[in-house]
């Protein structure tokens, strides 16, 4: 039996267009991949039917050879895009030994567009539909968000890319629903939570979901949470200032009156098995080391494990994790390599020998947690161009898979004593673009819609033909999109497969667009017209990243930030004959982002982190590439973004802070003070552009809400 080309499929609140290939929620396109769809049309054309994995495999995969693993991947792709039917089921069924089956009924339209009044029950097919040929791509289903002006249905618990599947059996469960919570931690018995909330600790019982607000006289900061292994306190570190250790305290785990235990701490702490004692990390600025110590409890007495000198470092966010048979303790390493950022150190509590494990999947580690046979890790990482993930990794063979994978970032980790209930902290993010008259900038309008689209944070630029070009992260990649403000029609620019499109910068004549992307394997500087045609790699990264393009208003000069192990370094590239030459030195300035270049080509502004800056605000450099002015530097409170306007005269930047983000200028020759243009309460602005001729603003605003995520069946 064929799929009828006007066919349109119905089940619960959603629509799958079987010829079209486009699978709607409430009149939005969710996104899928082209295989699985072509997965999703063939099992509901079967309804109720048992499709075996092999007539799957043939009927999807064809003209190829691949893994069953491949159509795992499909299915539970599709089983977190779909969600769960009207009586709460999954609608794909795995049948042991056999395959799957749709298990929701499914109705049956004459025309997708048709109303719900033409709908009629379809019988139950026996056997299995040939997979018919689908020629049109997936491309489809992005044209017909752009015909319809339809925004990207996405939540962040339903889709990724998946270069491997997740367990199947893990299960989620929302302990808080503030959006702002921070510091998440699990008691050992896995029944309470502790997290800080509005400048407070709470205590949470995790089976009512009932919270207290802990009484701490005489303490106004709370970090780093931690329980004590008998789980009957809670230790946390008062921070003293920026970036910087701070003194840690106990208290009980009903509040009352906090006691110093230590001072200096720079991290969460790690109790040991019996609860004696703890580690932490310590830098000593005066040598530039980064240590992991341990002290105990009743004499104080502290203990060098392992010392790491600058540019490398033990991080100081996660906490050292001591294994439960307390004979070893893990650590995250920091290096200046920009690929590899980051690596698992496992130290010999006896000995102090260490062991490096291998762990070049990952770019960046955050935190580790044992399991409590001492046998693995769990991790919170990332990788090339994914969110921060958890995975499960075994000391004794190696493997590393994943126990999330989806489009949100956990962090925060800590796991029960008996290792059955995972507590994170997940970030779910959406952003989207709105334009305003630069004569009345609290008139906002948005012109890209959906939900927990990530439209525009990380970069945004105007075209001289009006549009507004902008990343997006769609199906866990990041790609260029160019949308029409006024009616809202996009176009998607760029599209590859496992790799991160970012930060792109239209040229003044409209020709090009560069950009940031890592198709290479390394990211580095492309171009492609305008329409996102002929892609040229421009820069290859000299064993570093480059980042931040902006070109010169005629053209002929790119303008970038390369990442190195040793530094940072602002080049200044020829686009005629290819000679580059650096605008900054290793050791004077340090480059580190915000690259903004004036209407007149002739200024960069960048943001400048100094190593040994530990002072609030962010240091901002006007660098006149012409030679014929000095460098200046200016000091603004914070920033997350910075453009030159006003013809040169100011910079617009903006900060975001939990009551909200606000928008200011500030005159560059130093005579006035910083002018509030907008705000934004309960927001964050990701990044902003004005147009070619100064008069529209484009901003990415958006919210990022974070709370506690339990997980059971990992």
């Amino acid at each position: 039996m064929g799929l009828d080309r006007k066919t349109c499929y119905i089940f619960g609140d959603l629509r799958l267009d079987a010829d079209e290939r486009v699978l709607k929620r409430g009149g939005e396109i969710v996104p899928l991949p082209a295989k699985v769809l072509d997965v999703l049309t063939l099992l509901v054309a079967n309804n109720g039917t048992v499709v075996s994995k092999n007539e799957i495999l043939e009927a999807v995969w064809p003209d190829s050879f691949v893994e069953e693993s491949n159509l795992t991947q499909s299915v539970y792709a599709l089983r977190r895009a779909l969600g769960t039917g009207p009586d709460g089921r999954s609608f794909i069924e795995t049948i042991p030994k056999r395959g799957y089956r749709f298990a929701a009924e499914v109705k049956l339209a004459g025309e997708c567009a048709g109303s719900p009044e033409a709908e009629n029950t379809t019988p139950k097919v026996s056997g299995v539909v040939p997979r018919k040929s689908f020629r049109k791509t997936a491309m489809l289903a992005i044209a017909a968000v752009i015909t319809f002006g339809l925004a990207t249905f996405l939540t962040a618990r339903y889709l990724s890319p998946m270069p491997s599947a997740p367990v199947e059996t893990v299960k989620f469960q929302r302990l808080t629903f503030a959006g702002d919570i921070s510091f998440p931690v699990l008691s050992p018995d896995g029944k309470s939570i502790a997290y800080v909330k509005d400048g407070s600790i709470y205590l949470q019982d995790v089976a009512s979901g009932s919270s207290v607000k802990l009484d701490i006289p005489d303490i106004k900061k709370f970090g780093n949470l931690q329980f004590s292994t008998e789980g009957d306190s809670i230790f946390f570190r008062n921070e003293d200032g920026f970036d910087a250790g701070g003194d840690l305290f106990q208290v009980s785990r009903f509040g009352g009156q906090a006691k110093r235990v230590a001072d200096r701490i720079w991290s969460t702490v790690g109790f040991s098995p019996d609860g004696r004692s703890f580690s932490f990390v310590r830098f000593y600025p005066e040598v530039g080391e980064w240590a992991l110590l341990v002290r105990s409890l009743e004499s104080g007495e502290e203990q060098k494990l392992l010392g790491r000198n600058q540019p490398f470092s033990i991080y100081r966010s996660g906490y050292p994790a001591w294994s439960p048979n307390g004979d070893r303790i893990a650590v995250v390493e920091q290096s200046p390599d920009p690929v590899n950022s980051s690596a698992i150190v496992i130290v010999d509590v006896q000995t102090h020998s260490d062991q490096k494990l291998k762990t070049e999947r990952f770019v960046q580690i955050e935190q580790l947690a044992w399991t409590p046979d001492s046998s693995g890790l769990i991790i919170s990482a990332r990788e090339n161009n994914r969110f921060f993930q958890l995975w499960s990794m075994s000391l004794k063979s190696g493997e590393i898979r994943p126990i999330t994978n989806d489009l949100s970032i956990y962090r925060n980790i800590s796991i029960s004593a008996d290792g059955k209930r995972l507590l994170a902290r997940q970030f779910s993010t959406y952003s989207h673009i709105w334009v305003a008259d630069g004569a009345d900038l609290k008139a906002l309008r948005q012109v890209t819609f959906g939900n927990l689209n990530r439209d525009g944070s990380a970069g945004i630029t105007w075209a001289p033909d009006g549009k507004v070009v902008y990343s997006t992260r769609i199906m866990g990649d990041i790609d260029i999109w160019s949308v029409i403000p006024g009616n809202g029609i996009r176009k998607q620019l760029t599209a590859n497969s496992g790799t991160n499109n970012e930060n792109p910068f239209a040229t003044a004549d409209g020709r090009y667009i560069y950009f940031e992307s890592t198709r290479s394997g390394t990211r580095c500087i492309w171009r492609s017209d305008a329409d996102g045609s002929n892609p040229l790699q421009i820069t290859f990264a000299d064993g570093g990243t480059d980042f931040l393009p902006v070109v010169s208003p005629d053209g002929s000069l790119l303008f970038y930030i390369q990442r190195n192990p040793k530094s940072n370094i602002l080049w200044r590239q020829s686009l005629i004959d290819g000679t580059r030459e650096a605008l900054t030195q290793p050791g004077k300035l340090y480059p580190a982002g915000f690259l903004a270049i004036s209407g007149d080509g002739r200024y960069l502004a960048f943001e400048n982190i100094r190593p040994d800056n530990r002072q609030p605000g962010k240091e901002i450099i006007i660098l006149d590439v012409t030679g014929q002015t000095e460098t200046r530097s200016m000091k603004i409170d914070s920033a997350n973004e910075i453009s030159f306007t006003d013809l040169g005269k100011s910079i617009d930047y903006f900060e975001n802070s939990k009551a909200g983000a606000k928008f200011w200028r500030m005159p560059l020759d130093g005579a006035g003070e910083k002018k509030l243009l907008f705000e934004l309460p309960k927001e964050r602005i990701f990044d902003f552009a004005w147009s070619v001729d100064g008069g529209t603003l484009a901003i990415s605003r958006g919210k990022q809400d974070t709370d506690a995520i339990l997980l059971t069946g990992f």
